[in-house]
C-alpha cells in the first residue's frame, strides 16, 4: 500500500502535533468570525480608506508590499492590480491561506548524507507517562510514527523462557501420559531445566562454541527454547510490554504517513540468548524492510532517499575477530544510558547497571548506525562514518562548553544523539534548540509530555516528514575541503522582533465542562535562539545554577473568554545577535490565569524562516497536540540590523 493511500485511511485533524506530522498546508479561516476579530478588521480598514469608503490602488500596493511584505509573484498578488477594495475583500483577503502566519513547508532536497539532517526523535517512546509508574504501550510508538517521529527508542529486558513443543527434561513415559494438545504446546522451565542448560552452555562454549554452520551456543538453543524479550524501562514500577508486538505495531505504523527512514534506537539489557531472539524477531516481522549486510564499508552515509521503505537499527558496534567472535569494548565516559532508576520505599534513587554485552549477531544490524561508547572526540571511532554518538543532555551541554568547535565540526560530519538526563522523573524535556545549534541530528525527546520542548519540536518539523536539513554552515559536502575555522555559518542580528497581539476567538477549554466566562487567557511569547555554534553558550567552569538557557519570552496582559479582544498589545524583543533563521523559533502559549501555577490551554510555534510578515492569523493546537478551533489575530514584524 502506498504512503498516499494509507495517509487517506488517518485524516489530518486526528493527527496529534509534536515531531513532523504533516500538516504543513496554509489553511484559511472556514469558521464564522466573531466580533473580536471583526472590530480589527474594521479597524485596520479604516486606518487607510479614503473619503470613499474604499483602498484605492496606491493604498493596497503600499500595504501588500510594505506591510504584509507579500510575494509580488504570490497567491494574492490580485489584489495589487485592483483599483479599489472594500472592507469585505479586505477580510476575505485577511481569512484566506494568504492571511496565515506559516509559510508553506519548503520542499526537502532529501539526497544529501544522512549527517546532514535534523531528524524528529522520541526518547523512551514506549512510556505512556512519567518515567517511575506508567505503563509500557505499543500505542505508545503508534502515536509517535503518526505524529512524524522518525527515530523511536526500544529499551529491552530478558522475558518468558519456555521449552519449544516437543522438549523439555520429561521423560519419554511422561510424555506419552500427555493428550496432544497440551504435547504441542511450549512447556514452562523449571529449577532443573534452567540448571541443565546453564550447565550445557558452559560445555559447549568450552568444547564446541560455533557449530559448522557458525551458530553459536545460543542461537542452538534457541532451536528449543521459546524465548519473548520484553519492553520496559528497568528497575522501576513501570508496566512491561512484548517486544515482539512493539515490532509489530512498528511494522503497521512505520510508513503510514511517511516513506523516510525510520531509526530504531536498541538499549539492550538482554542476555545473550535473549539478544538472539530479539534479532529471530526482528528478522521475521520487519523482513525487507531491514538493510541487507553490506558489501563493503562504505565512506559516507546513504541519503534518507537511498533509504526510502528501511528501518536502521541502532545498536552498540562491538568489533569482531576474524572467527566472528566479538571483541571487549571499553565502557564510555557517558554511560547515563545504564543509569536506572530505583524506587526504594518512598524514595527515588539512580542505581548504576553494567551493561550486557551485545553479541555480534545483534550489532551486524547496526549498518548505518553503529552505537559507539563515547569517549572522547578524538578517539579513533569518532571518525568512522557510520558511528553515532548517544549522549546524556548534561554530558552534550558540558562538551559544548569545554570544545564547542570540535562538538560543532564532528556533527557536522557524524551522528550525534541526545536524550533526556535520567533524573527527569517527571518526563519533562530539555530545550532542543541547544543541541540543535550544536549540529545534534537526533535530539531525543519524551513525546509522552506536553511541554515547551516538544512545542519546539513541533515548530522544527512541522510539515517535513520527520526530516529537516541542515541550513547552510552545517552541512558537510565531502567535495569541499574547508575547516571548522573556514566554514561560514550565515546569521543575522535583528534590530526588533515585534508580535501585537490583536485579538483571539474559539479559544479551547481545559475541560468541556469548564466555565467560559471564567477563563481568564493570556499569551506567552517566546523567542528562541542560541548565540554562535562555535563559542561556549556559557562559561566553562560556571555552575548548573549559573547556566541559564539563551532565549527571550514576554507574556501579554489577561484578557476574559474564549475569544477575547487583547487591545493590540505588542511584545518585542531587540538587539537579538546571531539568529539562524532555520533554528530560531517564536512559540504562542496560550495560558489560563488559574490559582497556583497557570496551565497552558492552546499553543502554536512557527521557525523564523517560516514567519509571514504583516497581518495574519494563527491556528492554535490544543493542551493535548491536537487541532483546535483556536485562532489568535496577530500583527508580526521583523527588522535586520542595518
Amino acid at each position: 500500500m502506498s504512503v498516499k493511500s494509507m495517509t487517506e485511511n488517518f485524516p489530518l485533524a486526528r493527527y496529534r502535533a509534536g515531531g513532523g506530522h504533516p500538516t504543513g498546508q496554509r489553511n484559511g479561516i472556514e469558521e464564522k468570525l466573531e466580533e473580536s476579530f471583526l472590530s480589527h478588521f474594521t479597524q485596520l480598514f479604516n486606518k487607510y480608506a479614503g473619503p470613499n469608503g474604499t483602498w484605492h490602488r496606491d493604498q493596497i500596493g503600499l500595504f501588500m508590499h510594505h506591510v504584509q511584505v507579500e510575494n509580488p509573484d504570490g497567491l494574492a498578488s490580485y489584489l495589487v492590480d485592483q483599483d479599489e477594495l472594500n472592507l469585505p475583500e479586505l477580510i476575505k483577503y485577511l481569512t484566506s491561506p494568504c492571511g496565515n502566519i506559516l509559510e508553506m513547508a519548503a520542499p526537502q532536497d532529501l539526497t544529501w548524507p544522512l549527517n546532514n539532517y535534523f531528524i524528529s526523535s522520541s526518547h523512551n517512546t514506549y512510556l505512556t507517562g512519567n518515567q517511575l509508574s506508567s505503563d509500557s504501550s505499543t500505542e505508545a510508538y503508534r502515536d509517535a510514527l503518526l505524529r512524524g517521529c522518525r527515530c523511536i527508542e526500544i529499551d529491552v529486558w530478558d522475558g518468558k523462557e519456555q521449552w519449544k513443543p516437543g522438549f523439555g527434561s520429561e521423560d519419554e513415559a511422561e510424555r506419552e501420559m500427555k493428550d496432544v494438545s497440551r504435547e504441542a504446546a511450549p512447556r514452562k522451565m523449571g529449577f532443573a531445566d534452567r540448571a541443565i542448560i546453564k550447565i550445557g552452555r558452559w560445555a559447549m562454549n568450552k568444547f564446541d562454541p560455533v557449530d559448522p554452520d557458525g551458530k553459536t551456543v545460543d542461537d542452538r538453543l534457541l532451536d528449543v527454547i521459546d524465548a519473548e524479550p520484553r519492553v520496559l524501562h528497568g528497575f522501576t514500577l513501570t508496566k512491561e510490554v512484548v517486544f515482539r508486538d512493539v515490532c509489530q505495531t512498528v511494522k503497521e505504523y512505520t510508513f503510514t504517513t511517511s516513506d523516510l527512514p525510520l531509526i530504531v534506537s536498541l538499549e539492550v539489557h538482554c542476555s545473550p540468548l535473549q539478544q538472539g531472539a530479539m534479532v529471530n524477531i526482528m528478522e521475521e516481522v520487519w523482513a525487507d524492510y531491514l538493510l541487507p549486510a553490506p558489501e563493503f564499508e562504505s565512506d559516507c552515509l546513504p541519503s534518507p532517499h537511498e533509504l526510502r521503505n528501511k528501518i536502521l537499527i541502532k545498536v552498540k558496534y562491538v568489533p569482531e575477530d576474524g572467527k566472528g567472535n566479538g571483541k571487549d569494548t571499553p565502557d564510555s565516559t557517558d554511560d547515563e544510558s545504564m543509569l536506572e532508576v530505583v524506587v526504594e520505599g518512598d524514595e527515588k534513587k539512580v542505581k548504576k547497571v553494567k551493561p550486557p554485552k551485545i553479541v555480534p549477531r545483534l550489532s551486524r544490524l547496526g549498518i548505518h548506525t553503529r552505537g559507539i561508547s563515547f569517549k572522547s572526540l578524538e578517539e579513533p571511532e569518532a571518525s568512522m562514518p557510520n558511528h553515532i554518538f548517544s549522549l546524556s543532555e548534561n554530558a552534550a551541554f558540558a562538551i559544548q562548553r569545554r570544545m564547542p568547535k570540535a562538538l560543532f565540526s564532528h556533527n557536522r560530519q557524524f551522528l550525534m544523539r541526545t536524550y533526556p538526563h535520567g533524573m527527569r522523573f517527571d518526563s519533562s524535556n530539555y530545550d532542543p534548540v541547544i543541541f540543535w545549534r550544536a549540529g545534534v541530528q537526533v535530539v531525543a525527546l519524551n513525546w509522552q509530555s506536553w511541554d515547551l520542548g516538544m512545542v519546539l519540536n513541533e515548530g522544527m518539523f512541522m510539515g517535513s516528514d520527520g526530516y529537516v536539513l541542515k541550513p547552510e554552515g552545517y552541512r558537510h559536502d565531502p567535495s569541499e575541503q574547508h575547516s571548522i575555522e573556514e566554514s561560514h555559518i550565515p546569521s543575522k542580528p535583528l534590530e526588533r522582533v515585534a508580535i501585537t497581539i490583536r485579538a483571539a476567538q474559539n479559544l479551547p477549554l481545559l475541560s468541556r465542562h469548564d466555565d467560559p466566562a471564567k477563563f481568564i487567557p493570556y499569551v506567552k511569547i517566546g523567542l528562541h535562539t542560541e548565540p554562535d555554534a562555535l563559542s561556549a553558550m556559557v562559561d566553562e567552569n560556571a555552575t548548573a545554577e549559573q547556566v541559564k538557557q539563551i532565549g527571550y519570552s514576554r507574556e501579554t496582559g489577561k484578557s476574559k473568554g474564549t475569544s477575547p479582544d487583547f487591545g493590540g498589545e505588542t511584545v518585542e524583543f531587540l538587539n537579538v545577535e546571531g539568529v539562524v533563521p532555520e533554528l530560531a523559533f517564536l512559540s504562542f502559549r496560550v495560558m489560563n490565569d488559574v490559582p497556583g501555577p497557570d496551565v497552558m490551554a492552546a499553543w502554536a510555534c512557527v521557525r523564523l524562516d517560516r514567519l509571514r510578515l504583516g497581518y495574519r492569523f494563527l491556528r492554535l493546537l490544543d493542551k493535548e497536540g491536537m487541532p483546535s478551533k483556536g485562532i489568535l489575530l496577530v500583527k508580526s514584524e521583523v527588522r535586520e540590523a542595518s
